[in-house]
């Protein structure tokens, strides 16, 4: 069941060839095959965790060697100290080494019982989904199977079977998030503790804090959290993962690159009232409405506890064939304006004022305002209520 924590994309990590590959090394190098296996899963689960690190994709097979030696050379340390262990008299002159070499040896021991444990409970929650979900989980991210394989097994085509595995990856989630909720949050806290790292971006929300980031070139991934805003291990104020993304390093530019793209998408969905889905083409509906009515499967689907109001209003574009979801307060695509770029970029330590609603030309409008926090500028965006489209623009130089 390893596999299933190393492959979470729809693409195989490995080939079965590599694999073998990687065995085969892991017992050259320590002179064991009995643990070659183990070492070359555990190669496989350090590679994917660092796969952003792979800058050429034509050294593949070099760098996943370099990180099968590393894990063979840890395992022999730890054979040597333990065989070392069983012979050593426990005279004084050792006591110090002994005791460093224990310590060691005992977190070694608690890493791999955690992952032994967190496999068992990927085990447990395979079996709480359907038989037919359960198949098609296995049958890609197990046995590594192609797609057209899995659908010759269940007598169907891939794109069923394409579409059967979005469905069974966000009902492994829910299981896990609520059926399992209390087993799996340790772990998950812990991990989300590890990943955040203080940005040089101030958070536009409260302009008191650096925001902490998540930022993974490799998969487009970027999310942002305030430590006041969103202090919650799981909570998150903006949470991110698109194609647009991927290469591009340092918050800064992601961030830059970022309100590119969605001042762009979302502007061009606001005018037409729809679009094609940003993931998989499809033309999907533009709304504008309250966050009880977001559907449940694009809560399950979040990395992060998004933290919004109850009552907000947010612009969604929600895709059921790929369920791909984007999001966004009025805020946030006013922020993602070119001219609040602009100001941005002057006074990079702002908050976000109270919204304030307005009557202008006859029309029920909204003001945004944003005050830079350390020479008392501001800028001020009216915006349709119903259409979010931009009235005026007061304020930031223009």
């Amino acid at each position: 069941m390893e596999e299933q924590i190393i492959a979470i994309t729809d693409t195989p990590f490995i080939s079965v060839e590599e694999r073998a590959r990687l065995v085969g090394l892991c017992a050259k190098i320590t002179g064991n095959s009995d643990v070659a296996e183990d070492l070359a899963q555990e190669t496989l689960l350090e590679a994917w965790r660092s796969e952003y690190a792979l800058r050429d994709i034509s050294k593949r097979k070099q760098w996943l060697s370099g990180i099968a030696r590393n894990v063979c050379l840890r395992w022999l340390r730890k054979y040597s100290r333990d065989a070392a262990h069983l012979i050593k008299p426990s005279g004084e002159e050792n006591a110090t080494v002994d005791l460093e070499d224990t310590l060691a040896s005992e977190q070694d021991i608690e890493v791999e019982l955690e992952r032994k444990e967190l496999i068992e409970l990927l085990d447990r929650a395979l079996t709480l989904l359907p038989e037919e979900t359960r198949t098609v989980l296995v049958q890609r991210y197990v046995e590594e199977s192609p797609l057209a394989e899995i659908a010759a097994l269940l007598g169907t085509n891939a794109s069923v079977v394409a579409m059967r595995l979005q469905r069974g990856k966000l009902v492994l989630r829910r299981v896990l998030t609520n059926e399992m909720h209390n087993e799996i949050d340790p772990y998950h806290q812990r991990s989300l503790t590890q990943m955040w790292e203080e940005t040089p971006l101030w958070c536009s929300l409260c302009g008191q804090h650096h925001l902490l980031g998540i930022s993974i070139p490799a998969e487009g991934k970027f999310h942002l959290k305030c430590p006041g805003c969103s202090p919650g291990a799981n909570e998150a104020i903006s949470t991110n993962e698109i194609d647009d993304l991927k290469g591009v390093k340092g918050y800064k530019r992601i961030s830059t690159r970022l309100a590119t793209v969605c001042d762009s998408y979302y502007r061009k969905a606001l005018r037409k009232g729809s679009i094609g889905c940003y993931n998989c083409g499809h033309k999907v509906s533009a709304r504008i409405v309250l966050r009880d009515a977001i559907p449940q499967w694009v809560w399950d689907k979040q990395e992060f506890q998004w933290k919004r109001r109850e009552d907000d209003e947010l612009l969604s574009i929600l895709c059921e064939h790929c369920f791909t979801s984007w999001m966004n307060t009025l805020e946030g695509l006013v922020l993602a304006l070119p001219e609040a770029r602009n100001f941005l970029r002057v006074h990079p330590r702002i908050r976000t004022l109270p919204r304030q609603e307005l009557e202008v030309d006859g029309r029920a409008a909204l003001l945004t305002s944003f005050e830079s926090l350390t020479d008392q500028e501001r800028l001020d965006i009216i915006s349709d209520s119903e259409t979010y489209e931009v009235l005026h623009i007061y304020g930031g130089n223009q």
